[in-house]
């Protein structure tokens, strides 16, 4: 254990997994071990509880559409939930929170709504992105609206020598992962998000693999854009955030256009019809708004505001580094990355070495070989097809480790992986 972790504030791990029902249940006779907490976060009782009783005894519309009791509770919930978030990033206001569906909306909002143009139509994307991040752009650039340039990264690093040779004076924006999603580890955000500020480029940085494990800090990050989903910080399915200064929140065009999106519409039989638009972040925002989510989302930051973040940082990556180096003692797997680089993360993948370690069959392995127990891991390509055309394999296999992990559970993954190599390519 590093002298920075050794310093941090204990985690309390059982008192932590005691606040995820699904750890204490059986599924088929068998206890779980989580370990795709990169895919989606497991939930906690307590948002559980509070969506339930939303749903249950609230349910209203909003008082921005409604005015009525019930329908202003409901709109206080939501502003408490959005401040919340603003908290939680660091963020100078309210304003500057957009509530989305996840990631994948915030993404394409600053895709689509992005104000091109001045010479600069060229966008800088990592080949590490998720596919929530690089395809809005690659369809874009597909259909002749901008110019893609993909910087290549070699065992997940970025050379930021290479980057700042990217960005030119027609670049306009550069979109790049905090945390990549396969190769695991941290980027070097804030470095490139000051290469690029120097040359005007805006920065968009897509935190949603970044926050399970880590706190930003948006203050001092440099990026213009963050974005994040609610259901990779123990949150609900379907809310997400898109955070912007609120100045160049409000440079963007209109992109989904609906009910609260505007001030007033002028119209009548001798002129054209003149929406004017509100400021952010109800530009942005069409529609009845996902109310349940975002109060959903304010309960699972009490829930990770609770605990210690060194506490969770040094506990993560001190299990990270672990599983890395009994994994690169196994022959027919490669592990992706090196252990001091991963341990600054919350993942790991890896490749099969040997023609006979089957990926797919080595997760069937987990859910039905095991005695007693199954471990939820994930294989594919994890929504990352650039990263894995550059690794030149079809399917990685990712564990993933959060909060409630312990020591035993990464340990046991790493015997079963032993085993099913022996009994795979030796037996």
């Amino acid at each position: 254990m590093t002298p920075a972790s050794a310093a941090a504030p204990a985690l309390d791990v059982e008192k932590v997994r005691a606040l995820y029902p699904a750890l204490s249940r059986e599924i088929s006779g068998k206890k779980l071990v989580y370990l795709d907490s990169a895919c989606t976060a497991l939930k906690p009782a307590a948002v559980a509880a509070r969506l339930a009783d939303f749903y249950a005894n609230w349910g209203g519309c909003g008082g921005k559409r409604s005015t009525h009791l019930l329908s202003q509770q409901v709109e206080t919930w939501l502003q408490a939930s959005r401040q919340a978030v603003a908290d939680f990033l660091r963020a100078d206001g309210a304003n500057e929170v957009v509530f989305t569906s996840g990631t994948t909306e915030a993404a394409n909002i600053v895709c689509h709504a992005f104000p091109y143009g001045d010479g600069r139509r060229k966008v800088v994307i990592t080949d590490l992105e998720h596919n929530a991040v690089a395809l809005p752009f690659i369809e874009k650039a597909r259909r002749g609206e901008i110019e893609l340039a993909i910087c290549p990264t070699k065992d997940g690093r970025i050379d930021l020598n290479v980057l700042d040779s990217m960005l030119d004076d027609k670049t306009a924006l550069l979109a790049i992962t905090h945390a990549s999603n396969v190769m695991g580890g941290v980027t070097p955000a804030a470095e490139a998000a000051k290469l690029a500020r120097r040359k005007g480029v805006k920065v968009f940085v897509d935190d949603a693999q970044y926050l399970g494990t880590h706190r930003e800090d948006v203050s001092t990050l440099g990026a213009d854009f963050v974005a994040f989903s609610a259901h990779k910080l123990g949150g609900p399915f379907g809310i997400g955030v898109l955070w912007g200064h609120e100045t160049e929140l409000n440079r963007l065009s209109t992109w989904k256009l609906g009910g609260g999106t505007v001030k007033s519409v002028a119209w009548d039989l001798k002129g054209p019809v003149e929406p004017v638009w509100l400021d952010a972040p109800g530009r942005f925002e069409a529609g009845v708004q996902n109310f349940g989510g975002a109060i959903g989302l304010h309960e699972a930051l009490k829930v990770r505001e609770s605990l210690p973040a060194s506490g969770i940082r040094a506990h993560v990556g001190a299990l990270v580094r672990r599983l890395a180096e009994s994994l690169s003692r196994i022959p027919e797997i490669r592990v992706l990355g090196r252990p001091e680089d991963l341990e600054k993360g919350s993942l790991v993948t890896f490749a099969a070495a040997h023609p006979d370690f089957a990926p797919v069959d080595f997760n069937l392995y987990l859910n039905h070989e095991l005695r007693g127990t199954f471990v939820a891991i994930r294989v594919g390509e994890h929504c990352a097809h650039l990263q894995h055309r550059r690794l030149g394999v079809d399917a990685t296999v990712r564990a993933s480790l959060a909060a409630h992990t312990t020591e035993a559970e990464v340990d046991l993954f790493a015997d079963a992986v032993r085993s099913y190599a022996q009994e795979a390519c030796h037996g």
